[in-house]
């Protein structure tokens, strides 16, 4: 979606892979609802935000739903709509059942020309553990009434109040739901072909790597060669991912390529922003295109889906976690 006015090819550019919306419950400010004049200027607003940021392409990453991505749609047939200058894909941020102490998420990025019914398709794949519904409002209510009350009040809820308030019994859904892994890995096979990309985080928040391979190695190969995307903000990680030999990665490189089966991966960094503008100095309050630690994502490649499709088969060549690549820094400095 949206049409950039750059038409040089195959260019260094930046790409921010993992911002939310005000669809996302851990939206920072105030959310989509019902009141289609207000969800238009939030809308409009996300759309200056991201004219206004130096990123080129962007994908959103809400948490268990595709809702903004529908509202930035709807709204972009409006004929007052205001022009998105930017390429945006749609994309969604789950959880998913793990063998590990804490959560794991998970990302699935589509197309941006994939129809609305596929990506219904894609959500009603996807198994809720515990409950076994498909992924809907109604089931995630339904799996935060099925958990025990110990459970619940582990995570701040209390069972009396989740049983008669059905906004606090989504919230908690939200707050500990766990997709079935083996209906993640069906529900993207089940797309059309080249239109969705699994993406797992690895280093980052709440990622693959810290699940105990040792004691669940058949779980996490599995996650790791079917994800073509990873994301992480370590340049040695990087270079493990895209094929490339270090000093520092020399000791594990052959364990970790062979886990890929000499497949490289794309690792990327995104700003995982929740709110539409950050404040400057404050790492903690990101904004769209607020990179922490200037773990930029730099891809070269067509602003297109096949362009990120082409940057996956040639990662090395074609992306790059930093400031500023070695080559546009030499360019720039030698003109």
């Amino acid at each position: 979606m949206g049409c950039l006015e750059l038409d040089r090819g195959a260019e260094w550019r930046l790409w921010d892979l993992h911002i939310h919306t005000p669809a996302s419950f851990h939206w920072h400010g105030k959310r989509f609802g019902s009141d289609e004049i207000e969800n238009n200027a939030l809308v409009d607003e996300m759309i200056q935000a991201m004219n206004a940021s130096d990123v080129a392409v962007f994908a959103l990453m809400d948490y268990w739903t595709f809702d903004g991505w529908f509202h930035l749609k709807r709204r972009l047939e409006d004929a007052d709509a205001p022009k998105l200058l930017k390429k945006v894909f749609p994309g969604i941020e789950l959880r998913l059942a793990a063998p590990m102490p804490g959560r794991l998420n998970a990302h699935v990025i589509f197309s941006d020309r994939i129809p609305d019914q596929d990506l219904h398709d894609f959500k009603s794949k996807l198994s809720l553990e515990l409950i076994c519904r498909p992924l809907s409002p109604e089931a995630l209510k339904a799996y935060s009434r099925n958990v025990g009350e110990d459970f619940l009040e582990k995570h701040g809820f209390k069972k009396a109040e989740i049983d008669d308030d059905d906004a606090l019994a989504l919230k908690a859904g939200y707050e500990i739901a766990e997709i079935n892994v083996d209906s993640y890995k069906r529900a993207i096979d089940a797309m059309p072909p080249y239109t969705a990309v699994g993406f797992m985080p690895f280093t980052t928040n709440d990622g693959l790597n810290s699940v105990e391979w040792n004691k669940h190695y058949a779980y996490a190969l599995s996650l790791f060669q079917t994800s073509p995307i990873f994301e992480t903000r370590d340049q040695e990680t990087w270079a493990s991912f895209a094929g490339i030999r270090t000093e520092k990665n020399t000791k594990f490189f052959d364990n970790f390529q062979s886990a890929l089966k000499n497949v490289p991966r794309l690792a990327i960094a995104g700003s995982d922003a929740h709110r539409f503008t950050g404040t400057n100095g404050d790492q903690n309050k990101r904004g769209y295109g607020d990179f922490p630690s200037d773990k930029k994502t730099w891809i070269k490649a067509d602003p297109t889906w096949l362009g990120l499709l082409q940057t996956i088969k040639e990662p090395a060549k074609r992306s790059y976690i930093g400031l500023k690549p070695t080559k546009l820094t030499e360019i720039e400095n030698n003109k």
